[in-house]
C-alpha cells in the first residue's frame, strides 16, 4: 500500500494529481484513519493505461532508423520527475 506522496514519487506526478485521480474515480484508494492508501498494482495499471502509442509515421526517423525513447530520455534527464505545469 502506498501513501499519496509515495504514489506521487513513484509515478513522477505531483501529490495533487494523485488526489485528483482519486476524486475523479480513475484511481482507487482506501482510508486508513485520515490517510488515503493506494494499491501499487492500481497505480501501475493507471499509468500503463495513460501511455499512448506513437502513430506509425512517428516510429522511425527521416533516415529510417527507430526513434529513441524521448520520454524516457527526458525523465532520466529530470531525475524521474515531471516539471510543474
Amino acid at each position: 500500500m502506498l501513501s499519496i506522496q509515495d504514489a506521487a514519487d513513484r509515478s513522477g506526478r505531483g501529490a495533487e494529481t494523485i488526489r485528483r485521480w482519486i476524486r475523479s474515480g480513475r484511481l482507487r484508494a482506501q482510508r486508513d484513519g485520515r490517510r488515503l492508501l493506494i494499491h501499487e498494482e492500481d497505480l501501475v495499471a493507471l499509468l500503463m493505461a495513460t501511455s499512448f502509442a506513437l502513430p506509425p509515421a512517428w516510429t522511425a526517423t527521416s533516415w529510417s532508423t527507430a526513434q529513441p525513447d524521448w520520454v524516457g530520455e527526458l525523465r532520466r534527464h529530470r531525475g524521474g520527475r515531471r516539471t510543474p505545469s
